[in-house]
């Protein structure tokens, strides 16, 4: 959906195709979507197969042109000479260390020579998330946030029904097609310093669960969704990595169906490198009756009397604290992390 400033949502449509995948022409992997409406006609990229449904789609291409044209037949020799060039710090370095931590904890279990415990991957946490259910999943969800897209899978194959999962990382969104329909998954895993050893692993889809997958880029405080779409939403780890958690909490009740379930997930790692510190849940202002505790900051906004009169549309009725969660950083490091984990529903 195209909602322009001023203007009333426009379904958009398919305005060109450049290429598609050589064994399925439904898979479109370059061209661009427009919004029909008269006044407006502005192109939405289609690029590696990963729509990028933004409103501001110049600035997510400027900031990540360099992701959307990188090269991956390089060798790991050439890579190395490259990173040794560009030297820590630099968005080559910076992309490879993102793509790094998150590649190997979403997919690190399933690497057969150097796996990682599956309690310490994202999936794990998926699990614990799933549990809070009453009952499986039914019906569309959404994966925000879904990043390399090991929980989108994951997601898919506990429902019977359509995933998508969405991130505005346009290079992880790449790992995760590739796992969608190469059924790899192929990253760099950061050694020590700017070392890094080339991964590639095999993915095993459950029976049917690729069909109903896709991923596309948007942003988790402005989806292109309309309201009540989906049956469900699951949110984990995005909350402190957002410029607005609010706007956040706020898009979830509004695309998730009456009665439907969010399952959110967050360690209260705030920065003002993503979150200016005004827009914090807690984790200031100590003198505050919550005496700066985030938690009990967010049960306020999701509470079933909207005490804090934020409107999400949202109540927790479950949660589980202190929920393990793991960060790769380097061969000798990791973060470890409690994450407070929330079931809500939207009334």
């Amino acid at each position: 959906m195209c909602a322009a400033a001023g203007r009333d949502p426009s379904p958009l449509v398919l305005h060109h195709v450049e290429r598609c995948a050589p064994d399925d022409v439904d898979d479109i992997l370059e061209g661009a979507l427009v919004c029909p409406a008269p006044g407006c006609r502005f192109e939405f990229p289609i690029v590696d197969g990963v729509p990028i449904l933004v409103a501001g789609v110049r600035d997510l291409v400027a900031a990540q042109i360099g992701e959307m044209r990188a090269r991956d037949d390089l060798s790991p020799y050439a890579e190395s000479l490259l990173g040794d060039a560009s030297g820590p710090g630099s968005d080559f370095d910076r992309g490879r260390y993102y793509l790094s931590t998150y590649a190997r904890s979403h997919w690190g279990d399933l690497d057969p020579e150097r796996p990682t415990p599956a309690a310490a991957t994202v999936a794990a946490l998926l699990g614990h998330a799933l549990a809070l259910l009453p009952a499986p999943p039914r019906g569309a969800w959404l994966d925000v946030g879904c990043s390399v897209g090991r929980t989108t899978f994951e997601l898919a194959a506990a429902g019977d029904d359509l995933v998508l999962g969405v991130d505005t990382n346009l290079a992880m969104l790449r790992v995760a097609r590739a796992a969608l329909y190469e059924r790899r998954v192929r990253y760099p895993l950061r050694r020590v310093g700017v070392v890094y050893d080339r991964r590639e692993v095999a993915v095993a889809v459950a029976p049917g669960a690729a069909a109903r997958v896709d991923f596309w880029a948007c942003d988790a405080t402005a989806l292109p969704l309309d309201a009540g779409s989906v049956a469900g939403a699951v949110s984990l780890n995005v909350l402190d990595c957002v410029p607005s958690p609010l706007a956040h909490l706020v898009e979830l009740g509004r695309v998730v169906r009456t009665g439907g379930d969010v399952l959110l997930s967050t360690p209260y790692d705030w920065s003002i490198g993503a979150t200016p510190l005004e827009a914090w849940l807690a984790g200031h202002s100590q003198r505050a009756p919550h005496r700066g505790d985030s938690a009990s900051e967010l049960r306020r906004i999701l509470s079933a009397d909207d005490a804090a009169q934020a409107h999400t549309g949202l109540a927790i009725v479950a949660e589980r604290d202190d929920v393990p969660w793991q960060v790769y950083i380097h061969e000798r490091a990791s973060m470890h992390y409690r994450a407070h984990l929330v079931r809500a529903v939207r009334s």
